[in-house]
């Protein structure tokens, strides 16, 4: 064997040892073998970029409210000119691709990426791998490698990452739902169990699986309901005789769905109670019913005029779908006649959209971020991946809006997942160019919205999107990083404040006819589901920031509510940024309508609220607000009234499996700003008032 031989093998070795394939994914090998050399594939190779640190200075000084040079956004062009890799790297790389004959080979504008077409033989050839067909258990198929592409030594330090070769799409978005949760303690002697619990103002709806559960022989018979508010139990409602809706699904579980009066705003347990067997079932969390809410309902409370329009043809927005998430435009227009908005539904659409298979996550995206900011200019921009499906590639969206002439400059995504599992499952170093690539769209002057994540502190859910344990805590990507604007999820209650979670006899206040005020969603407060927030285990505290971390940590320290520091990094980025709505949106989904929750409808909402502020701003000559962080963090200390200061709320509890659990530690809402509502949710008469002094 000559040493040719013996290099490859041993690269080979190499490639092996650093499989991408994980079965969780739920992608298998298919037998397709015929024609599939000649098929093409698209990947992108990631060149080595210059000037980082040159990078950095300039955007942080444009968007430092401080600066002579806030808001000169950057152009492509200035962005190309820092840190565009060095011709011999670009010349090195695309002689090596040629000698592959590629199908075309295109460069991005600021010249850092490459899009290669090629034949999968020549794939096979250029990068040591063998390409399958796999198919996920939802059906769609892909072109894949299961183990990472093998560089010859002579480009390697000149490439950074390989996508669309071995990275196998993670399928599954953040949006939550009440009805989604299930309580797999609930106390029963057979198969009764309360499954998720569901309130529409004084409506509360159970479902549950009967005590007959699974062979009920079509016999299904009524439950007795209790109410009992957690402060004050003598207030007790009791709805007996209940008949429940019952229907079998395909595994032949029956599955009930009754309705009961609830207590509006009051944390209360749930008991129901089979008439004839007398089994007794309690969710074993709080529960809060609230009024559903709608666009003119957050205007309300946020101090939006209702008949506010947008009318600057810049103040332009986008919310982000991977996932094969479209939307209706059918759905979008019963939405605003429904809700009294006035009917400027035009939208431009970039990728797909089957407008015949309407998702609920792009239902609630753009209904929302459009019912807030009605007469923006409004994206709908869907990823189209290198499969049949879409995923959440959201460093492929950041490259794609970079090289756009004229983007959208308020973007919402409502996507993401646990950040130590995204080098894992999308390849290595695929987090460190993501966070290059947003601090790009930031230094453009795009205003990047992300969701928290919908399963508390501990991103809990199990692998691939989430983890399975409470220790350490699992901080949440791309929330993660210092140049996008984190928001996490709160609801409307009057129990907004400390004293009112003490028992009536004890000191407490009955709050019930206190002023609406806000609280952060948690299971230990009567959600079904938990905010996300936390602190980063690789992005350090961002600059802009560090006073208000350390200034929270303090606190938490003194009360003791900290988390041991074997749990977290003292030193992270710390998020969500803001809060806002995220629970109870009435939504119109396929002619449909329904109420869901989630961080997914607190970014659209906060992305809207920016984009009425860089309304005002641009039709008062100024420029746009663009990376926004630096600037409210400011106002934050400079007028404490412009963000409502969430002080109700932990997010110790999550999901797993769609089941509650909580750990031992997480985060608490304190005053000023902390891991649960970050700084708090914009006060928008104020900021609108104040928004053009800066």
């Amino acid at each position: 064997m000559n040493k040719l031989s013996i290099l490859l093998g041993f690269l080979l070795v190499i490639a092996v040892a650093n499989a991408k394939f994980h079965p969780e994914l739920k992608w298998e090998t298919t037998n397709q073998v015929y024609g599939m050399s000649e098929e093409h594939m698209i990947f992108r190779v990631y060149l080595k970029q210059q000037n980082l640190d040159v990078l950095e200075q300039r955007v942080q000084d444009a968007a430092n409210p401080n600066s002579q040079n806030y808001g000169q956004w950057m152009e492509i062009s200035d962005i190309t000119a820092i840190i565009a890799p060095t011709e011999h790297t670009r010349h090195t790389v695309e002689e090596w691709i040629h000698q592959y004959n590629p199908v075309s080979l295109k460069y991005h504008p600021n010249l850092d990426s490459i899009k290669v077409v090629m034949k999968v033989k020549n794939v096979e050839k250029m990068l040591g791998v063998k390409i399958q067909h796999y198919q996920h258990a939802n059906g769609n198929t892909i072109l894949r490698s299961a183990v990472d592409p093998v560089l010859p030594a002579f480009v390697q330090n000149h490439i950074d990452l390989i996508t669309g070769v071995s990275n196998f799409p993670v399928i599954k978005s953040r949006i939550q739902t009440p009805t989604s949760v299930s309580d797999s303690s609930s106390s029963a002697q057979s198969g009764q169990r309360i499954i998720g619990i569901k309130g529409m103002g004084e409506i509360i709806k159970i479902t549950y699986a009967p005590a007959c559960n699974p062979s009920c022989g079509g016999k299904y018979f009524p439950i007795d309901v209790s109410v009992s508010p957690v402060l004050q139990p003598t207030d007790t409602i009791k709805t007996l005789a209940v008949t429940p809706v019952c229907t079998v699904g395909t595994d032949g579980q029956v599955t009930c769905v009754a309705q009961a009066t609830g207590i509006l705003y009051q944390p209360t347990f749930i008991t129901i109670a089979d008439t004839v067997v007398g089994e007794v079932s309690t969710w074993n969390y709080p529960f809060v019913s609230n009024p559903v809410v709608v666009p003119q309902t957050i205007k309300h409370y946020y101090g939006i005029p209702d008949n506010y329009v947008v009318t600057n043809p810049e103040a332009t927005q986008c919310v982000v779908e991977f996932e094969q998430q479209y939307y209706s435009p059918q759905d979008l227009s019963t939405f605003f006649n429904s809700m009294g908005l006035p009917d400027n539904t035009n939208v431009t659409v970039i990728g797909p959209n089957d407008v015949t298979n309407p998702g609920m996550e792009a239902s609630l995206d753009i209904q929302y971020i459009m019912g807030i900011s009605v007469g923006s200019p409004t994206t709908f921009w869907s990823i189209y991946a290198n499969s049949s499906v879409e995923i959440d590639d959201i460093l492929t969206w950041a490259i794609d809006i970079a090289g756009t002439t004229n983007p959208p400059i308020v973007n919402s995504l409502s996507y993401g997942m646990t950040e130590r599992n995204v080098d894992k499952y999308q390849g290595q170093g695929y987090m460190a160019r993501c966070e290059t690539q947003l601090q790009i769209l930031a230094g453009l002057g795009l205003t990047v919205v992300i969701a928290s994540g919908d399963s508390g502190a501990g991103d809990l859910g199990g692998e691939p999107m989430g983890m399975s344990t409470c220790e350490p805590l699992n901080p949440d990507w791309p929330s993660n990083s210092p140049y996008v604007t984190a928001v996490g999820s709160i609801f409307y209650t009057p129990f907004a404040e400390p004293i009112c979670y003490q028992q009536y006899s004890n000191g407490g206040i009955p709050c019930q006819d206190e002023p609406v005020g806000e609280v952060g969603v948690s299971i230990d407060y009567g959600m079904m589901w938990t905010s996300g927030g936390g602190f980063s285990d690789s992005q350090s505290t961002a600059y802009y920031q560090k006073d208000f971390v350390d200034s929270y940590l303090a606190k938490s320290d003194a009360l003791s509510l900290t988390p041991p520091s074997n749990y977290f990094n003292r030193s992270g980025r710390a998020y969500p940024d803001f809060s806002t709505i995220g629970h109870n949106l009435y939504v119109i989904n396929g002619g449909q309508w329904a109420t869901v929750d989630g961080t997914s409808a607190s970014a659209p909402i906060f992305a809207g609220l920016i984009t009425i502020l860089n309304d005002i701003r641009l039709n008062a000559g100024l420029p746009r607000l663009g990376f926004v962080n630096p600037l409210f963090y400011q106002i934050a200390q400079q007028h404490p009234d412009a963000f409502y200061d969430v002080i109700v709320g932990n997010n110790r509890c999550g999901l797993s499996d769609y089941s509650p659990v909580c750990c031992d530690f997480g985060y608490s809402a304190l005053d000023g700003f902390d891991t649960v509502g970050g700084i708090g949710r914009p006060s928008m008469k104020v900021l609108m008032d104040i928004i053009n002094s800066y």
